[in-house]
């Protein structure tokens, strides 16, 4: 890709494409700003378009025109309207059926196609799901990896899940009503029984609910309401303390000298992975 550097608001406003947030439940979460983009847009695309309309009736908004542009028509649908922006010098506005556009919604075809032909794109923020799980969950929301929906075969679901056994980030994913005692119970059996989890559902609504515990305890839960979509966070793999052992670190030490690495160097990395201050490694190993 060229180096393109966009300032979506100098000019008179057109042509252009808006990524517009909607509520993912609470219709008091769309934004002032949101309205006013979905009032004044040419062309509102969406993922379905009675969904959206239904959302902008509740919102006392008429559209100019509405079109779909769902998943499997993602590609082709954007290249056209895209086009179209451009040629008939319009405002576009995408939605998704709730919450943010591109993330495991359409939208971001729609982002490439524009970026590719020129036009600018501009987003208007609100809610997501996988963050405000996340921060509900009580898990590391400084350092985290989402991966939405996960596979729907039994053994790709497992393999995935295998390669992330012992990543210590937060791990969020999207899944299915139908689908989330199997998804748990793969969890369960690569991850660990006792591994911290923490299931979102109906997030923003009168029955907003949060289940947490081990993987074992929301398994093996009666209480689990298998009803609208779940978001899943699973608390990062903890290392377990190396216990400290002089002659493992002294043979470890002898290792890296002869690898050519200094004691200061050696130190920091020993010091790192037994917990424990530098100058205690340097003492034991300064004499080697």
């Amino acid at each position: 890709m060229a180096l393109i550097t966009e300032h979506p608001f100098q000019g008179d406003g057109k042509p252009i494409i808006y990524l517009v947030a909607t509520p993912i439940g609470n219709l008091g979460d769309m934004s002032s700003r949101a309205e006013e983009i979905l009032k004044t847009a040419d062309i509102i695309a969406c993922e379905d378009t009675r969904v959206t309309s239904a959302l902008l009736s509740l919102k006392d908004i008429k559209a100019k025109r509405l079109v779909s542009c769902y998943s499997q028509k993602e590609k082709e649908e954007s290249i056209r309207l895209v086009q179209e922006v451009k040629e008939r010098h319009l405002l576009l506005a995408f939605v998704s059926d709730a919450g943010t556009p591109g993330i495991s919604d359409p939208g971001a075809l729609l982002v490439k196609a524009a970026i590719e032909q020129g036009i600018p794109v501009s987003f208007v923020p609100g809610p997501t799901a996988f963050t405000s799980a996340l921060i509900m969950s009580g898990f590391d929301t400084a350092d985290f990896s989402f991966y939405g929906f996960l596979p729907v075969k039994k053994s790709a679901r497992k393999d995935f899940l295998s390669n992330l056994k012992e990543r210590e980030e937060s791990l969020i994913f999207y899944e299915a009503p139908h689908r989330l005692k199997e998804a748990l119970q793969d969890m369960k059996e690569i991850f660990g029984e006792e591994r911290n989890v923490c299931l979102a559902r109906e997030l923003t609504k009168i029955h907003e609910e949060y289940t947490r515990g081990t993987l074992k305890e929301v398994y093996e839960s009666e209480s689990l309401t298998l009803l609208g979509e779940f978001v899943i966070v699973i608390e990062g793999f903890q290392k377990k303390d190396v216990e400290f052992n002089e002659e493992e670190i002294i043979k470890s030490a002898k290792r890296m000298i002869k690898d050519g690495k200094r004691k200061t160097e050696i130190s920091k990395e020993l010091a790192a992975i037994y917990k424990v201050p530098k100058n205690q490694i340097y003492k034991l190993i300064q004499d080697l």
